[in-house]
């Protein structure tokens, strides 16, 4: 566990300027003092922007976030930003990523942990108000299992806000191209479906392993007990906000699938 040191902002532009360009590759596109932006793959702001019309709170005071997935702490800092207390796991060392560069530049409390979703609990993690999902889905072999870890580690009422690869417009056949689910049956569209995707055949990406449908995701949010929220579809990518909810069917099942004991 990497804990960031309390130490003040650097603000300094030219020396944050030298440590954004002593590291590479980085991940995120991270805004700092100088008008400095991380050079990242990822349009952090864009999917910021989708997550805050889903009603990811503007005021996090007083809330315990998790980030699963977390790389170079994007959104861990802006939930920090917004007044929460913020723990973000990843596969990767913390100074494999951006994380310690980023978190020593603003200053931040915030917690990375070298932790895999799989090994999620509420005895090692303690409860979060609100879970970042984003990104991880369609990278798992078990996505059930991860999104039931997830579950433990859920206060009452959490909120839950899910970003995966979806195949509803990017379904892809045998010969590589991709084709709107719709084009084949319209039917597809609500049916929940799951794409497998076999060794690096999704993108040259051997990590690529099950994107659902809306359908799906909304289906396997549900039976992980939370109740979805609202959800929406932008080209390749689908977003989901759900609450987590009590209810005995689905956690009876749920502890069942794990457990040798039928009648618990």
């Amino acid at each position: 566990m990497t804990k960031a040191p309390i130490s003040a902002p650097i603000t300094d532009k030219n020396q944050i300027k030298s440590m954004i360009e002593g590291f590479s590759p980085w991940y995120h596109r991270i805004k700092l003092p100088g008008n400095i932006v991380t050079p990242g793959l990822n349009n952090s702001d864009e999917m910021l922007s989708h997550l805050d019309m889903l009603g990811l709170p503007r005021n996090a005071k007083g809330m315990r976030v998790l980030d699963i997935g977390c790389r170079d702490g994007y959104f861990m800092f802006e939930l920090e930003r917004r007044g929460a207390e913020v723990v973000g796991i990843d596969y990767a060392l913390p100074t494999t990523t951006g994380f310690s560069i980023i978190s020593k530049i603003l200053g931040s409390k915030t917690t990375f942990m070298v932790e895999n979703v799989y090994d999620l609990s509420p005895e090692k993690h303690g409860r979060f108000d609100l879970i970042l999902f984003l990104g991880v889905l369609y990278h798992l072999r078990h996505p059930m299992l991860a999104l039931d870890k997830i579950r433990s580690v859920s206060r009452p009422g959490a909120l839950l806000f899910t970003e995966t690869h979806l195949i509803d417009n990017y379904f892809q056949l045998n010969d590589g191209s991709f084709l709107p689910m719709g084009k084949i049956s319209m039917s597809l569209i609500d049916t929940p479906l799951m794409q497998y995707y076999p060794q690096d055949s999704l993108a040259g990406d051997a990590t690529n392993k099950f994107a659902p449908n809306m359908a799906a995701l909304r289906a396997m949010t549900h039976d992980a007990e939370f109740e979805v929220l609202a959800d929406y579809v932008v080209g390749s990518r689908g977003y989901v906000k759900a609450r987590a909810i009590e209810d005995y069917s689905i956690s009876r099942f749920r502890r069942m699938d794990g457990s040798t004991e039928l009648n618990r």
